[in-house]
């Protein structure tokens, strides 16, 4: 044979394979249940923008007609950069408070800062601090795309109907400059007289300091450790599980567990996220609406039932915890994209590639939908502990997770772009 004719038979054996991979190893080695597809693209809604300043809000009464009587509603996002996400939560955002009376905001933010108005109140009177953006993580406060939602509370809050801002990470975000954060912490614990002397005071102080300056690079002694943990639990012993210094108390021995353990799980981490949120929902705002915006990896519910570990570390998560006590009440509302570029502020950017035909992304993209919402509460699919398709609701991952019973429901965008930095220093923006 000629060079010529070894091409074209090369070129017709590369042919086949492609065509052979493209039409039929894709099904056998990703398979997909047609029905559900069927049940996906006949049930998305498409939703017409996003823009927090449109006035239109076409597909967002079904989003609203989903939630229902819910009284929570947890806004995840696939990571802590994607734009889009960020525009169409502060839309829902704005929707649920003006239509269905949602008027409380709870941040994957600063449990302590956020709700330090409780601190001087014995009857738990909450009030939005002025600063409240100086205890959210930049991620999101220097995100040009999250402005609208920010001026949006500020606005409110001069009204009649004003969102309530609160956090319910453990972590504190410190950055050296304001007040430490502990300061009145450490002066409620003398006047409840928690410590046992002033040098227990002064040392209980300094573990503390370490802790929070330091963050996960603290290095403290196992019998530093261990009289840290002793103390924290004592005065959770003295305190009424009502009050607020007991909570803080509380999330302070969350945020040691984290920082301290050797395993770098988020596991101490999310439990103590869940167990304020609770709080903060039984002690303080048992008569609102709340909406809860964090990593859809933190809120989604059914972390037991995963086919496969997410991580070799963690076990459980804050949607779980929080979905045990209070499913009931609880609409969990996912994102995914289907292409794009993701990352987060101050971090490298990277590709998100559009998945194979046979995942949920590919059969919402068939309705020819820029964005769109798939409601899977009701559904036969939210009951099957087993049913199980390809997606990519977490880190812009695809997995083959029961998705429908880890979401109530979805939110679709077809393509994913990165914040801008407000400070205009983002060394990896892709503009």
């Amino acid at each position: 044979m000629t060079k010529k004719s070894w091409l074209i038979v090369i070129l017709i054996i590369g042919l086949g394979m492609w065509v052979f991979y493209r039409f039929y190893l894709i099904d056998i080695m990703l398979p997909y249940n047609k029905e559900f597809k069927d049940f996906v693209i006949k049930s998305a809604t498409p939703i017409e923008n996003i823009d927090p300043k449109n006035p239109n809000y076409d597909g967002f009464e079904k989003i609203a007609a989903a939630i229902g009587d819910s009284k929570v509603v947890f806004l995840g996002e696939q990571d802590h950069g994607d734009a889009p996400t960020f525009l169409a939560k502060t839309k829902i955002i704005q929707y649920l408070h003006e239509k269905l009376g949602f008027d409380v905001l709870v941040f994957e933010s600063n449990f302590l800062g956020l709700n330090k108005s409780l601190s001087y109140s014995k009857k738990l009177d909450f009030d939005t601090s002025q600063d409240y953006r100086d205890y959210i993580f930049p991620i999101w406060t220097n995100c040009v795309e999250c402005s609208d939602l920010f001026s949006y509370i500020d606005l409110s809050l001069s009204t009649e109907n004003p969102f309530y801002v609160s956090g319910m990470d453990p972590q504190l975000n410190y950055n050296g400059e304001e007040p430490f954060p502990i300061d009145d912490i450490i002066q409620k614990l003398v006047e409840e007289d928690i410590f046992q002397n002033d040098g227990e005071r002064k040392a209980i102080t300094k573990f503390l300091q370490v802790l929070i300056e330091d963050n996960y690079e603290a290095e403290l002694s196992r019998e530093q450790i261990d009289s840290l943990y002793m103390f924290l639990n004592r005065a959770r012993q003295e305190l009424e599980a009502t009050e607020f210094l007991y909570q803080a108390v509380s999330s302070l021995k969350g945020y040691a567990l984290s920082v301290l353990d050797s395993t770098e799980s988020n596991n101490a981490r999310d439990i103590q996220m869940g167990d304020n949120f609770l709080w903060l929902k039984d002690n303080v705002f048992a008569d609102k609406k709340i909406i809860v915006w964090a990593s859809s990896s933190h809120l989604f519910k059914g972390y037991r039932e995963l086919p496969y570990a997410l991580t070799e570390t963690d076990s459980i998560n804050t949607g779980t915890l929080i979905a045990d006590e209070i499913e009931d009440e609880l609409y969990i509302l996912g994102f995914t994209s289907n292409f794009g570029t993701a990352g987060r502020l101050y971090s490298e950017k990277y590709k998100v590639f559009a998945p194979n035909r046979n995942t949920f992304e590919a059969f919402v993209g068939e309705t020819g939908a820029e964005y769109a919402f798939v409601n899977f509460k009701g559904s036969n699919y939210s009951t099957d502990k087993y049913f199980t398709f390809f997606m990519k609701g977490l880190i812009h991952k695809t997995n083959k997770f029961n998705w429908t019973r880890m979401f109530d429901g979805v939110f679709y965008i077809e393509e994913m772009y990165p914040c801008s930095d407000v400070l205009n220093i983002d060394k990896f923006s892709t503009e």
